[in-house]
Order: structure tokens, then sequence, then C-alpha cells
């Protein structure tokens, strides 16, 4: 193996002060990587940096896409809960939407779907029962498009209606609440939950119902014994007598939700110390319009989400996501529409969070419930703007433009409030860097890596590379920071997208260990640059992308989850100067990802808490195959022998958590015995590591 050409080639890492991201202090602290095949982690506690790491380093990104928030963060279980027709569940025609539904049917094992679909009951929903029954969708409804219109004339069955497949976290909670309109000429209505072979778990019976629309709610338990973890389940509507009857609006929700939310999710993200959230998108903001999803929720109308060819019911909007970053303990980070949207659409949006009770959207947002302003700091003006698959895709001068005059809006609104623009390459970078230097606070940059890599090519290939990127993408953060500083602007940068892009399940991807070594090769490079790169907010919070996975209503995290919980919840904040000596590693191009020579295969950051007790070691070893022992030095001040670790790791940088296993990847812990001036220790392969060392004070 080559080793940078020679032993003793340092590469030094410069932290910057004040983020100017151009050279820096000789008293302010470096990581120095030199090549070496014994590896050696020197710690110099007392030569700490002046600026502290910051929080928003650990962010996440939320966005309306797949089920990331509906059957993702959002509790609520049933699909099409307005009984809609089928144009808002993908715009490829009927054969495309039929072909979903058919792929439902095999994976759930619960055929009717598209024959229900043909016979006019609502997509997603099925025909239940036998006997003499039309079904179709009427125009007398209480929102939006349609409501479901059944008529029975004669029962073969003991009740006929609608089923719904789903799962429910019965393995957590077997109570229920069903919230629905409904009118007719029947006075019942028959409500359950059954296995696929029909056994009843439980239920209820809707009373009163008459000609004119109410809305009715019930609360019921399921038995549980004997229902396996994870199994498929029934949903069902029965009538059962003959007569008419009309449906809309339909709610279950587990009863442990949390303010509609789920209650895993939320406990898993504020046991990680969630620090940002970023939402409503992605590609979702640039078509999306945040006064569709405030409001009473049964008047809010379902759209076709333009960005990813699905249902948007709107459920989830500004005051649902505020609430989620409440009960999480996070920061909102909103990005706006400036694709389809208009400055002044944005600028009320800005209103409706921030503006007192005696504004007109403060007035809106107190009579929705919520009298005291949010307070939204971070306000991003549109999402990758610069792409041609993006709504109101743009050119680099024209966005100029358009960023000038949101900005003015929105800051008439609300001064206080911090912007980010869209940037990514120089090339875009350079006419808003040249218009707007005077109101640019800080350009983002999408860091999405590995896509389009062919799926044959060798999985330690993709690994090797996807790992020496950091050591890249470091020069590349510091070429733009340059560029903000020689136009006048001082250098922050904003990476509001991040993961690995392959999708290739062969291949590491964000599901797997891989991510979560990845991920922390990112942000040592950011604590490396000092203040220059302000946030991240990694891509996504449930099902998309790396962070937690939510299948059969079954939540539990990916390795990149733990990794940022390593992060976000050790107490150290104050960088320190480090030392690596370390065996390198080169790669070639790779389609998208680029050529790297010498990349260290250990990766280090030392931080040390607010009152210079604790010292938190993190080291990532790369290496796909390979433990390596390193010689830790404290070069200061001493430490006491017992060492408190832990370790991220897996049997190879493939390994990835599963409903069925999700413990597989996780944080183990231990406590090891050191000498007061450090120790000896073995990182295994793939693996990221935390040492934590109490000093002793002179």
């Amino acid at each position: 193996m080559r080793f940078c050409g020679i032993l003793g080639l340092s590469l030094s890492l410069f932290l910057m002060e004040g983020g100017s991201g151009m050279g820096t202090s000789p008293a302010q602290p470096v990581v120095e990587f030199v090549a070496g095949e014994r590896a050696r982690i020197e710690v110099f506690t007392a030569e700490r940096r002046k600026t502290p790491v910051s929080p928003y380093l650990y962010g996440k990104f939320t966005e309306h896409l797949g089920r990331n928030i509906y059957n993702g963060m959002w509790a609520q279980v049933l699909w099409n809960t307005g009984f809609e027709p089928g144009k808002y569940f993908g715009q490829r025609g009927e054969a495309a939407r039929e072909q979903r539904l058919r792929q439902i049917e095999r994976y759930l094992n619960l055929p009717g779907l598209v024959e229900s679909y043909r016979q006019g009951v609502a997509y997603a929903w099925a025909r239940y029962g036998g006997g003499e029954v039309t079904y179709s969708l009427d125009a007398d409804r209480i929102n939006s498009d349609t409501a479901q219109k059944i008529v029975v004339r004669a029962l073969s069955t003991p009740e006929v209606g609608l089923q719904q497949p789903l799962f429910l976290p019965l393995h957590r909670t077997g109570d229920y609440e069903l919230r629905l309109w409904a009118k007719g000429t029947v006075k019942t209505l028959h409500v359950a939950v059954r296995t696929l072979e029909g056994q009843e778990l439980g239920g209820g019976t809707l009373t009163g119902l008459s000609r004119e629309w109410q809305r009715h709610t019930l609360r019921f338990t399921l038995q549980r014994e004997g229902v396996a973890r994870g199994q498929v389940l029934r949903f069902t509507l029965g009538l059962q007598e003959p007569g008419t009857l009309w449906l809309d609006q339909c709610f279950l929700f587990p009863a442990d939700h949390q303010r509609g939310f789920d209650p895993d999710v939320v406990r898993l993200l504020r046991e990680s110390n969630l620090t940002l959230l970023r939402y409503p998108g992605g590609n979702f903001a640039s078509g999306y319009h945040w006064k569709e999803g405030v409001g009473p929720m049964d008047e809010r109308p379902i759209r076709l989400n333009p960005a990813w060819n699905r249902d948007e019911p709107n459920h989830v909007g500004t005051d649902e996501f505020m609430a989620f970053c409440e009960l999480v303990g996070c920061e909102p980070l909103i990005c706006v529409n400036a694709g389809d949207g208009t400055p002044e659409e944005a600028a009320q949006w800005v209103e409706y969070c921030n503006g007192g009770p005696d504004t007109e959207y403060g007035a809106l947002r107190a009579k929705n419930g919520h009298p005291e302003p949010y307070g939204v700091k971070f306000w991003e003006i549109g999402n990758e703007l610069y792409g041609h698959w993006q709504i109101g895709h743009c050119t680099a001068p024209e966005y100029a433009e358009r960023y000038a005059q949101f900005y003015q809006a929105m800051r008439a609104r609300d001064p206080d409030i911090l912007f980010i623009a869209n940037g990514q390459h120089a090339a875009w970078n350079g006419p808003i860097i040249q218009r707007d230097a005077q109101i640019l606070h800080s350009l983002s940059i999408h860091t999405l890596i590995g896509g389009g890599v062919p799926a044959d090519t060798p999985p330690e290939t993709v690994f090797r590379s996807l790992m020496a990127y950091p050591t890249w993408y470091e020069g590349h953060l510091q070429a733009l920071g340059r560029q903000m500083a020689q136009g006048g602007v001082r250098p922050r940068l904003a990476i509001t997208e991040l993961q690995i892009f392959t999708n290739k399940p062969n291949l590491p991807n964000n599901s797997t260990l891989s991510e979560a070594l990845f991920w922390a090769g990112i942000v040592n490079t950011a604590i490396r640059l000092g203040d220059l790169v302000e946030l991240i907010t990694h891509s996504a919070l449930v099902n998309h992308g790396g962070g937690l996975r939510k299948e059969r209503e079954i939540v539990y995290p990916n390795p990149v989850y733990w990794a940022r919980r390593l992060y976000a919840t050790q107490p150290g904040r104050w960088p320190v100067r480090v030392r690596v000596t370390t065996p390198h590693f080169s790669v070639l191009r790779l389609h998208n990802l680029p050529a790297v020579r010498n990349a260290p295969y250990l990766d280090a950051v030392a931080l040390l808490d607010d009152a210079g007790e604790e010292l938190n070691l993190l080291v990532t070893n790369r290496h796909p195959t390979d433990a390596l022992a390193a010689e830790i030095v404290l070069a200061d001040l001493p430490a006491q022998t017992e060492v408190f670790v832990q370790t991220l790791t897996g049997s190879d940088y493939m390994a990835r958590n599963t409903w069925e296993r999700p413990g597989e990847v996780k944080l183990r812990e231990s406590t090891i015995k050191a000498q007061a001036k450090g120790l000896t220790y073995t990182f295994p392969a793939c693996s990221l590591t935390r040492l934590r060392f109490r000093l002793i004070k002179p």
C-alpha cells in the first residue's frame, strides 16, 4: 500500500476565526494529518479554538416526499382520508395509478383495490362485504372534490361497506381514535379493525347518523394478544342495513399520538438532541402554497404534489410543523416557495410565523390557536432553482434578481430573520454575490452524492470513494468561501441537503453504516473550517434518506441516526488542536465522485466541554476491512484512568437495521483503563468512536 509518497508528509487543515476562510492566525488550533504506517493521535488541550462548534451542524431536513411526513412522522394511519378521486394520486394516468394499487395488493396480500377503484370506490379503499351495492364519488362533500357515496339495496353478508389495508402500532398501544364526517338514511355505522381472515380485534358503532353532515368521533381498544408485530390488518366501515351513506374526512390516530405525531419519532429525536429542522422541502417547496396548510384540518384542500407526483392532503402545515419542533425541542428552518410563489406570499408567511397578533397574518395565526409568534429565525429563499427539475427553474442572474425581491419583501415583515440564498457551485454563485453582496447572509449547498454510480460497481470501490469525499469537500467549501470573500461577502455556507444518493440496495447507501461514517466526515470537515459552515440539515427525517425508518408502523433508527446522536449529545463544544498520524488512501474518479489523493483512514476531532474538564475525542476509522490501533497521547493535561467509550460499528460498511432487527447497528458503551497521558486503542474497521477523558487540572 502507498501512503502519500513518503512518510512524514503532512496535510494541515487549518481552522478559521471569524469565518474569513482566508488563512489562520498562529494562535488558532489546527488539525494536522500526517501519513504514517503507525497510527498516533496527539491532543493538545491547551490549544483551544476561540469559537465553539455550532449546534446547528447537527440538524435534519424533512419534506413532503414519500413517507417522510405522512405515514412517517405523522401518526394518522389511513390513506385518502377525504375519499378523493384518483387524479390526486399521480398525474401519469389511470394505468399508472392502477399499477400502484396492484403493487399494494401484492405487498399486503389483499386483492380488490384495483377492481374496487374501477367500480367507484375512492382510491386506496376497497369494497367490503357483499350484496346489491353501488359505489360512487359524489360532489356532496365536506371538503375538496368528492365524498364516498354508498347505496345498499340488499345485503348478502352481515355488513357491507368499505375497507382499507393498514398497519397499526399494536406493539405500542391498543387504543385508537376515529374521526369522520357522515350522513345518510342509515342510523348506525360499524367501525372495526380486523385480521385479513376476518377476526374482529375491536371497534365500535357510530350512532345518531342523520340526513345532514355531522362529525363523529369514536375511541376504541383493540385486542393485541395473538397479533404479530407488523401484521397486516384491515380497517372496515360497515353498514348492517339497506340505505344510503356518504362519508368524508376519515382519520384514524393511535391514541398515544403527540399533537398528531408519532410518539416514537418524537422520542427518538428528543433523545438525539435534534437542534434544527428544515421544512417543507426540497423540491416540494417550489410548488407549495402555505395558506392551504393552515386552519381547520377538515377544511384544508387536497392537492396534487407536483414535485413528487402524489397526493398532498395538507394535514401537516405550518402550525403542525411548529408543534413538532416544540415537541422535539429544535429550531425550525423554513424554505419558502421561490419557484411558482411570490415575494408577497413569502412575506405573508413570515408575518404568520413571526408577526404580532395585531398584524393581518399574525391575527390569522392567533385565530388558528397560536396567539404568540413562533419567532422563526432561519429562512431559505427557494430550493435548487439552478436545476431544470425544479418548478420555477431560472438562470443565475434571474435568481439574483428574484432573491433580492424576496429578501426585501420578507425583511419588511421581520428585519431580524436570517436569510439563506440558493447557492451551489462557483458559476451559479457568481451573479448573486456580485448583485446582492450587501444583503447576502449565507449561501446554501446541496451535497447528494453517488447518484448515477452503476449498480455493478464493486461496493468497496464505492465505499472508498465516499470515505475520501470529505477530504476533497473541504477544499471545495474553502473555494466557495474565497469566492464570497473576494466579492465582499462574509463567507458563510449552509449545507441544507446532505446524504449518500446511490439509492441502490447492493451499494453503500443512506440506510447503511456507510452513511454514518460519511456524515461524520462532513461534520468533522465543518468543525475544522470554523464558522464557514453555518449549519447542516441532513436528509432526511423519516424514511426518505438516512435518519429514522418507519415500516409497518414500527419506528427504528438508521445507523446515521446514532452518529448524529453521538455528536449532538456529547458535551464537547470547543475544538482543540489534534495531530493525527494515520495510513492514507487514494481513489480514482467514480461518476460524480471526484478523484482524491491522500485521504486519511483515521479522521478525528477533539472537543472540550464548557468547563474544560471533559475531553471528547471523536474518531472515525474509514478502512473498509482493517481495525487500526492508534497511540493516543494527551500532550498537555493528564486525565483520569477510566475512559468512557461509545462505539458505532457493524459487521461491515453495508450493515443496516431493519424493522425485524432494529438494533443491529447502534451505539455500544463500555469503559476502559488508560494511563494519565493516554492509551493505545484499536478502532474497529468501519467505525465511529467517542472516547471521553476526565481531565485532571493542575
